[in-house]
């Protein structure tokens, strides 16, 4: 017979606490939009807050963007700036770009219309 370390309350209770320490730390968002006036977003795009002591680290994993601040709006700020730097830097070297910073570019003009 197997025996339970947890009553069912202490799992609830513990499970609880987890979610919310895990939500306090971490969230993704949608990004809808990258401020800017010369490009705009077909759909929102992902991005990962993760919350530090002191910090917010903004990322976008799919092209292995990352910013960070002292709260969440500038952090979305500058990863937004970075997303359009990598970008508009793909961009000008297209035709000497290696496998993963090609496949990058495909992405974000997939996801990218400029105006």
């Amino acid at each position: 017979m197997q025996e339970s370390i947890l009553t069912t309350d202490q799992y609830k209770d513990l499970s609880k606490k987890i979610i919310y320490a895990v939500d306090t730390k971490y969230r993704i968002i949608p990004l809808n939009s990258l401020k800017h006036p010369k490009y705009h977003l077909k759909a929102p795009i992902y991005v990962s807050l993760e919350f530090e002591e002191d910090k917010v680290i903004a990322s976008f994993d799919d092209i292995e963007a990352f910013s960070y601040a002292d709260t969440t709006s500038e952090a979305i700020d500058l990863l937004s700036n970075e997303i359009i730097q990598i970008f508009e830097d793909l961009m000008e070297d297209k035709e000497n770009l290696g496998s993963l910073p090609r496949k990058w570019l495909q992405y974000l003009e997939e996801i990218i219309e400029c105006r």
